[in-house]
């Protein structure tokens, strides 16, 4: 398995638990009505954190078990596989963003129902963490299909 592979790998596993346990969160502060900016912006930086605390030693681990470079320069496959899962993940990102533009104004016809109190928070609040979903989906596919494309090629 090629160290790239192996970091993409990496990368799905720390960011379905990390980044899922906080999508889930935030799911469930809006099934209850509970958006909190702040609560979710710390939540956020920690999960993000804790990623990065976890990705890269294990990367680094991984790169030292295999007896592998950390970051070898890029062979003619390895560059076609990030060609291909890098149009693949952009353009999920750009459709994703389109569409979010596009159910803004279901999102804020929400936020004026479900928090009267203070409805401006709240679609910026669902924006926001729907644009780091969209980002976050993104590259789970890109890496995904970094995956299925070595593994496509072994």
């Amino acid at each position: 398995m090629t160290m790239r592979e192996k970091v993409a790998w990496i990368s799905v596993l720390t960011a379905l638990v990390i980044f899922g346990w906080y999508f889930w969160s935030v799911w469930t502060d809006f099934a209850v009505r509970n958006l909190d900016g702040d609560v979710l912006f710390w939540r956020f930086l920690w999960c993000f954190g804790i990623a990065v605390v976890i990705m890269l030693p294990a990367s680094l681990l991984a790169a030292w078990l295999g007896r592998q470079d950390f970051d070898p320069p890029a062979d003619e496959l390895e560059t076609q596989i990030e060609a291909v899962s890098n149009r693949f993940g952009l353009a999920l990102l750009e459709v994703a963003l389109v569409a979010i533009v596009l159910l803004s104004k279901a999102v804020t016809d929400i936020a004026r129902a479900d928090f009267a109190a203070d409805p401006a928070g709240a679609t910026a609040i669902m924006l926001v963490n729907l644009v780091l979903f969209a980002t976050a989906v993104a590259a789970l596919v890109r890496d995904i299909i970094v995956i299925v494309q070595y593994r496509r090629y072994a």
